[in-house]
């Protein structure tokens, strides 16, 4: 995440994702809101269901993320906007969410899916401004 090419946006959108089943585990968003461009919708969404479980007192489990860009200068970096897009592929392990009762509330199975992140800067750091589906 030091290098401030292509290798570098891939080393932070796969951390990013990887920290997913901590954040909502924890509630400890501080890695995403930095990381987090404002525009992020999926972005805003991941902080909203962690703060929501958190607030409930519901507990997250399972989740664990492994993300990979294969090929991160696949494209060339926008020198306008700055932006480096990616083709990050994850898999991730099935998630059991429950509440203060034990009551499940929530449950998925094992997911795996590619999708387009584009990482920008902000004061030198890489954040993610967009994820969402690879345009056809």
């Amino acid at each position: 995440m030091e290098r401030d090419d292509a290798e570098g946006a891939a080393a932070a959108a796969e951390y990013f994702l990887e920290l997913y089943p901590y954040v909502m585990a924890t509630g400890d968003t501080a890695d995403w809101e930095a990381m987090s461009h404002s525009q992020c919708d999926t972005c805003s969404d991941f902080l909203e269901q962690a703060r929501t479980i958190s607030l409930r007192d519901d507990v997250f489990s399972g989740g664990t993320v492994a993300a990979t860009v294969d090929e991160p200068g696949r494209y060339v970096r926008d020198e306008a906007t700055g932006l480096q897009p990616l083709d990050l592929t994850f898999e991730q392990e099935p998630i059991s969410i429950v509440d203060r009762d034990g009551a499940e509330v929530f449950s998925t199975s094992m997911e795996s899916d590619t999708r387009r992140v584009e990482m920008g800067t902000l004061d030198g750091e890489w954040i993610v401004v967009t994820i969402g589906e690879i345009p056809s």
